[in-house]
C-alpha cells in the first residue's frame, strides 16, 4: 500500500458487520465490539492515529459520549481508542477514521463527517486507511481503499457482506 499517493479517501471496499457477526452479543454497535475490530486490524496497518466525528453513544464513567460535532476530533492511538470504547456501552452512531501517521501534519480542521448512510462516499482527507461507521445501532460499516483490510475484517467476523465498488 502506498498511501503517499492518496489525494483523498475514496473507498472501494465495504464490509458490514451486523449482529450475526457477534453471536455472543445481544446487541450491535457495542464499545467492546469496536475494540475487537481495532484489535483485528491494528497489526495490519501502518502507524496510524484515530479520529472521530458525529458520535453519539450511551456510556459510563467520564467518557465524552455525546460529540455531536461533524468536525473531526482527535482520539489518538489504538490504546486511546480502545480506552475510549471501553467507556461506551453502545454507539448510537459515529464515524471513526484511521489515518496514516505520515499525514498527520495535514490540516483536517475543515473536514466534516456525518453518519449519513452513503456507501463509498469520498472524504477530502489524505492518508485515510479506513473509515468505521456505527449506524443507528444496526451495523458497523467498514470502508477502505485496500481490499486486504476488507478481507481481513470479513474473514475475522464471518461477514458475507463484503461489497466492492465498480
Amino acid at each position: 500500500m502506498n498511501h503517499l499517493k492518496t489525494l483523498m479517501f475514496n473507498p472501494k471496499h465495504r464490509v458490514l458487520l451486523t449482529s450475526k457477526c457477534f453471536p455472543t452479543d445481544k446487541a450491535i454497535c457495542l464499545g467492546t465490539q469496536l475494540i475487537s475490530i481495532v484489535n483485528a486490524l491494528k497489526d495490519f496497518l501502518p502507524k496510524h492515529i484515530w479520529y472521530g466525528a458525529d458520535v453519539d453513544a450511551v456510556g459510563k464513567g467520564t467518557v465524552n459520549t455525546n460529540v455531536n460535532d461533524i468536525q473531526i476530533n482527535l482520539i489518538g492511538t489504538d490504546l486511546h481508542f480502545m480506552q475510549y470504547c471501553s467507556g461506551i456501552d453502545q454507539f448510537i452512531w459515529g464515524v471513526f477514521l484511521c489515518i496514516d501517521s505520515g499525514f498527520l501534519s495535514q490540516n483536517i480542521q475543515g473536514v466534516e463527517l456525518e453518519t449519513e448512510d452513503e456507501p463509498f462516499r469520498p472524504i477530502a482527507c489524505n492518508g485515510v486507511l479506513l473509515e468505521i461507521r456505527t449506524f443507528d445501532t444496526s451495523y458497523f460499516g467498514i470502508y477502505s481503499e485496500d481490499k486486504k483490510i476488507a478481507e481481513i475484517i470479513s474473514k475475522q467476523f464471518n461477514s458475507t457482506e463484503l461489497t466492492c465498488k465498480d
